[in-house]
This record gives structure tokens, C-alpha cells and sequence, in this order.
């Protein structure tokens, strides 16, 4: 395959299981995923010495390796086998700090080896086949790793180590089937009602697709919206929603969809709103200009208990975009 790709884009686009998807014809000992976070090091990455405790060990230390080691001992195990290392959450490292000399090795040729070989008798001791200290990236090797735009800020990338990978964006849009070319409909598309005040029967019907585009579209605006950049956007699996409470949400059975409803109102309470209150509107923005929240939102409290009862969202986001994109993307 030849992959050195970094999948990119909001939260909940779904990358994780872009790569799930790709993947899916290759076997699982050949696929190495590991989900990077702050503390994580290039000893957890590349591997490290520990204490040997088996009884008459040569050595009073082993080399431990990790999941980069683990993955470069499979490739060359077996050339005529792609391999996989998928690091998850990328940008939440530093990633100077865990590649480490292994930094030198992600420049390919044409035949995409390592063009530029490192010195690590570490690695090269658990390799049978390499005779000598020296370590490369054999072409069947692939690294395909997911980064979250809004987390970009954590530690960031320099542009040598960037310009080593392809940059792949996951859009907001809603998923299509590869099979028909169109949009799945009924994948992660509950029915979810919107309060525009305290009386249930004036809710207004919509579908998590159409409501999420519609507050991505609110978020990017610049004339009539908060004119953000679309890292602060959210994605169709940003909640993910199974598909018997997908199904009962649009079910024809009152007390069925009712329920679905209820369970669907308390996963966008616990799930969404906390993102849209201190990510997206910012305490800071409140008081001035276009605000997502209705002027009687004065607190994280207020939206809270509000949500699914009374009106939270303000008229400019209901009127302009919302009611407008209410059946955009339907069931």
C-alpha cells in the first residue's frame, strides 16, 4: 500500500473508522495500534531497558519493545506482508519526543524504504535478519496515524516532521455508502426534537445529520454565524448512537419513540453541550456578538437544565439555519 498518511479533521469524523475500514482485508497481527497521549515517550514507543528477572539471565537487563519495535520485527518477518502501525490521537504527544532518532527513518525513496538508516542496536538485535546495527523502513512498513484539528494546539508539529506524512481530511459530511455513492441515511441518524419553548408539541422534529450540519454551518459562518475555523466543527460520530436506538427513535409506536427520544435528549445533555458551551461559544464571546444560545442562557446550569425542557438556542441559530436545514438530510 505504501501509507505514511495522517487522516485529519474535526472530532467525531469518523477517522478511527476510516482506518477500520481500509484495513479491514489485512489481519489483525498485522495491524499495531496505539492511542498516544501527553506522557507518552519514546520508551513506550520505540521500547526500553528493564530488569531481567529470569532465573540465570546473561544480562541483568532486557530490551523491552514497544509497539513501533513490534511492528518493525513483523515487517521484516515477512516482506511480502504489509504491516501496519496505527497511532491514534497523534497530536496529543510531542511528537519530536517519541519518534527520537526513528524521525531520520520516515524519509522514503521511490521503492518507499527509509532512505536515510539509523544506528540502534536495541532494534536491530530483536531483527534476525539485519546483520549489522544499522535499522530502515522496509517498503512494506506503513504508518497511518488520526489527528483531531481542535487538539493541534496540544503539542505541536513542526513542518519537517509533517511535510514526512500525506495530509488526508476526514470531512464533516455525512458518511456515503461505498457500495451505492449515496449518503447512508440510517447510519448514526436518530430523530432528535429541539425545544423552541416549554411546550412539547411546538418542538421542532429534525435528524442528528441535519442538526449537526446545521450547527456546523452556524459555526463557520461568517456573516450571520460565529465565523469560526471548522476545527471547532463536530462530526457524525461525535455521539455515537446505536442502531436499535437509531431505529426506535423513528419508530411509529408512540411509547417506543418516546423512549428513544428521552435516552437520545440525555446523550446530547452529557455529550454535546459541555463541547458547544466551552469549545465552540467560549464563556468569553457570551455578551458580545452572535451567540449559538438563547440570551436566557446565562450559565452552563442554565443550558443544562433547560435543554430538552425550554428554548437554549438563540433565534439566529433556530431561524437561519436550523429551521431551514430541518429535513436536509432525513432518515
Amino acid at each position: 500500500m505504501h501509507e505514511q498518511l495522517i487522516l485529519f479533521g474535526a472530532p467525531g469524523t469518523g477517522k478511527s473508522y476510516e482506518i477500520k475500514d481500509r484495513l479491514s482485508a489485512f489481519g489483525d497481527d498485522k495491524k499495531f495500534r496505539v492511542t498516544i497521549h501527553p506522557e507518552f515517550l519514546y520508551t513506550d514507543f520505540v521500547g526500553q531497558l528493564l530488569p531481567d528477572t529470569t532465573p540465570g539471565a546473561p544480562t541483568p537487563f532486557t530490551f523491552k519493545e514497544g509497539p513501533f519495535t513490534s511492528a518493525l520485527m513483523e515487517a521484516y518477518a515477512d516482506s511480502s506482508k504489509e504491516v501496519f502501525l496505527i497511532l491514534e490521537e497523534l497530536s496529543r504527544g510531542n511528537v519530536a519526543a517519541i519518534f527520537g532518532d526513528v524521525f531520520q527513518l520516515l524519509d522514503r525513496d521511490r521503492h518507499f524504504e527509509s532512505r536515510y538508516p539509523i544506528r540502534n542496536k536495541n532494534i536491530a538485535d530483536k531483527i534476525p535478519t539485519l546483520t549489522t546495527d544499522e535499522v530502515k523502513l522496509p517498503s512494506n512498513f506503513n504508518i497511518i496515524c488520526t489527528v483531531n484539528m481542535n487538539d493541534q494546539n496540544v503539542f505541536p508539529m513542526d513542518t519537517a516532521f509533517k511535510r514526512r506524512f500525506d495530509w488526508e481530511y476526514i470531512s464533516t459530511d455525512p458518511v456515503i455508502d461505498k457500495t451505492t455513492g449515496a449518503r447512508d441515511s440510517h447510519l448514526n441518524n436518530p430523530k432528535v426534537k429541539i425545544a423552541v419553548d416549554n411546550v412539547r408539541t411546538n418542538d421542532l422534529d429534525t435528524t442528528w445529520q441535519s442538526f449537526y450540519m446545521a450547527l456546523n454551518k452556524f459555526i463557520t459562518d461568517k456573516e450571520h454565524g460565529l465565523g469560526k475555523k471548522e476545527d471547532k466543527q463536530v462530526g457524525q460520530f461525535f455521539i455515537d448512537f446505536n442502531s436499535t436506538l437509531v431505529t426506535d427513535s423513528h419508530s411509529a409506536v408512540g411509547t417506543v419513540a418516546t423512549s428513544a427520544n428521552e435516552k437520545i435528549n440525555k446523550m446530547l445533555k452529557n455529550k454535546l453541550l459541555i463541547y458547544l458551551w466551552q469549545d465552540v461559544q467560549g464563556v468569553s464571546m457570551m455578551k458580545t456578538g452572535i451567540s449559538l444560545f438563547d440570551k436566557s442562557i446565562n450559565s452552563y446550569d442554565d443550558l443544562y437544565k433547560n435543554f430538552g425542557v425550554d428554548k437554549v438556542f438563540s433565534v439566529e441559530f433556530i431561524n437561519g439555519f436550523l429551521v431551514p436545514g430541518l429535513t436536509t438530510y432525513p432518515y
